[in-house]
């Protein structure tokens, strides 16, 4: 990973906020794709107001660019703002991680190919880690992100009724279904409260079935 140049920030002329859980939630699973995941497992505690958990088997992140995955404006997808022009990922400000840490608590456990175990990662708000240990989990990478909206009430007062919360898990499905249509070969999968207060359980396979 490496920091974008000044000037690329601002012809970019955008930051990434986050005002819901399905931003989060999206940002995450293009992470995910982005990094040729096969496999991408959504979690969600309480809507994904206590946890939103995003699990892939993709190539994991590499242990000398752990130190700024959460940092803005730090990515390896571009270098400057002519690569716009032969994009093909779906992120590319280096901004997501970043933005999501500004407002919630986040976990990172990674793995690549050639590390001999996982490591997890805790970040603090400005996304710099301050602590680490081994991980039992195998390659790819877990995000875990913990307390959403703990510093915005106005925000988190916006889902204070049944009605908003179930508006929301909504979009979350209907998000994961677009991106199983487009990406066939990536079986996805959605738990909220672990089945239990809607039974919701969306299985996207090769072929588009559901389970």
């Amino acid at each position: 990973m490496h920091q974008l140049p000044s000037s690329t920030i601002r012809l970019l002329s955008s930051s990434q906020v986050i005002t819901a859980v399905v931003s989060v939630v999206k940002e995450l699973v293009e992470n995910s794709l982005d990094a040729f995941a096969t496999n991408i497992e959504v979690k969600l505690d309480n809507f994904g107001f206590d946890k939103i958990e995003v699990r892939d088997n993709g190539i994991g992140v590499k242990a000398a660019d752990t130190s700024v995955m959460g940092i803005k404006h730090y990515t390896s997808k571009i270098s400057s703002h002519e690569d716009l022009e032969t994009l093909q990922t779906y992120g590319f400000r280096g901004e997501a991680l970043g933005s999501i840490c500004s407002i919630a608590e986040v976990h990172i456990a990674t793995k690549t190919a050639t590390d001999p175990i996982s490591t997890h990662y805790v970040l603090d708000n400005n996304g710099h880690i301050v602590s680490q240990k081994p991980s039992h989990l195998g390659q790819g990478t877990t995000v875990s992100v913990m307390k959403l909206f703990k510093n915005l009430p106005v925000r988190k007062q916006y889902y204070s009724t049944a009605k908003k919360c179930k508006e929301e898990l909504k979009k979350i499905q209907d998000l994961l279904i677009c991106y199983g249509l487009i990406k066939p070969d990536v079986r996805m999968v959605l738990v909220h409260n672990k089945l239990q207060a809607f039974g919701l359980f969306i299985c996207l396979t090769r072929g588009n079935r559901y389970t």
